[in-house]
């Protein structure tokens, strides 16, 4: 796992690492700091990858799964290593794995969302119904819808499915102080075996998690520079 902080100063290094379609795909949004954050995201991602697979940041190629999930093209896919990004805020993630699938996501927490309205929507049954168990305690609702939309996000990420399954016919834990876990998966009655998940500690009033095919040994944090 690396962590990459969004206000990185490097931009004019981190710029010319970028493919002429990430520069469009970056000119395109309308305010500065969107701009500046997909360079720094996709920049580092870049030196980070490179560094694993012994390309040239500027060189790797990338591909995209069926669902669109993007992969390292097959001339810089050295070693089957697999990756995802993810940002939020001042944050980026970047789960790095070797021979597995991997999904990551991080959320800057945000009081304003109708948290349980929302969750009418996007959660499975038992996570609204724990959810509204909470609904007395607005930090641990706050704390406590993050976490679980951290998780299921990461879980579609890492499955390559996407949003094109929904989010509620899964199941992830999401009580605070309840160690991060998918519960139960209506379409893949094995997937809580096969898949490993895991909370990352990132950042005060950021929720974040990582999915990745089991079994797992160990997460490593680094922060990217």
């Amino acid at each position: 796992m690396w962590r990459i902080a969004l206000d990185h100063t490097d931009l004019v290094s981190l710029w010319r690492t970028l493919s002429d379609d990430e520069r469009a795909r970056a000119s395109r949004f309308h305010r500065e700091v969107d701009r500046r954050h997909f360079v720094v995201a996709h920049g580092m991602l870049r030196r980070v990858l490179g560094d694993y697979v012994g390309v040239a940041a500027s060189e790797l190629a990338f591909s995209a799964g069926e669902h669109g999930k993007p992969l390292l093209a097959e001339a810089s896919a050295v070693g089957e290593v697999e990756f995802n990004l993810a940002h939020s805020g001042e944050l980026a993630l970047l789960a790095v794995a070797r021979g597995r699938a991997v999904g990551v996501d991080v959320e800057r927490w945000n009081a304003a969302v109708e948290h349980l309205e929302l969750a009418e929507y996007c959660f499975s049954p038992p996570e609204r119904e724990a959810l509204r168990h909470l609904a007395d305690a607005k930090e641990l609702v706050v704390a406590a819808f993050f976490a679980a939309w951290s998780r299921k996000e990461a879980y579609i990420k890492a499955t390559g499915h996407g949003i094109t399954r929904g989010l509620d016919h899964f199941e992830v834990s999401l009580t605070p102080g309840e160690p991060a876990r998918l519960v139960a998966d209506q379409k893949d009655a094995t997937a809580a075996e096969r898949w490993f998940m895991r909370d990352l500690v990132v950042g005060a009033e950021y929720s974040a998690a990582l999915v990745v095919a089991a079994p797992v040994d160990d997460v490593l944090l680094f922060d990217a520079v």
